[in-house]
């Protein structure tokens, strides 16, 4: 992909490598001290069953391939990033999980992390395991008559 204008700052982009990129220089830096920043502090991630965790994050990874979104905003396909999770209150209950989970997928190129349901995939609701408890993002919030 070759980029006239910073993907970033909408700056044009004049040097060759920026235009391959599709960055300059100045926003090329900062997305890299992101993606660095972010490796060095993994999020949690509560694994209660890792075979199971394993075989529902393939089956995500298979999901995520086939969803509407193709492509990152850098031009990048999004077929070769990798699916991530990390504990959140308001993520998705998943097999092999102790804790609801964020669910996101990393552009191969640029690093941005792509919000499962930002990329309009299949639903995920079928990947669960009844929950004693649950989810405080699922309890119907609706208001009862009380008479």
């Amino acid at each position: 992909m070759v980029s006239k204008v910073c993907l970033r700052c909408n700056r044009p982009l004049k040097n060759p490598l920026s235009q391959e990129r599709g960055y300059g220089p100045e926003c090329w830096k900062k997305i890299q001290q992101h993606v660095e920043k972010r490796q060095d502090y993994p999020l949690p991630c509560s694994i209660s069953d890792p075979i199971i965790a394993s075989e529902t994050l393939a089956e995500i990874s298979r999901r995520a391939r086939v969803a509407n979104r193709k492509k990152c905003d850098c031009g990048k396909s999004l077929v070769s990033g990798e699916v991530k999770t990390y504990d959140h209150d308001c993520g998705e209950t998943l097999a092999g999980f102790s804790h609801p989970q964020w669910v996101y997928l990393t552009c191969p190129k640029c690093g941005y992390q792509w919000a499962y349901w930002k990329l309009r995939g299949p639903s995920l609701k079928d990947l669960s395991e009844p929950q004693s408890t649950p989810n405080p993002c699922e309890v119907d919030m609706s208001p009862r008559r009380l008479f």
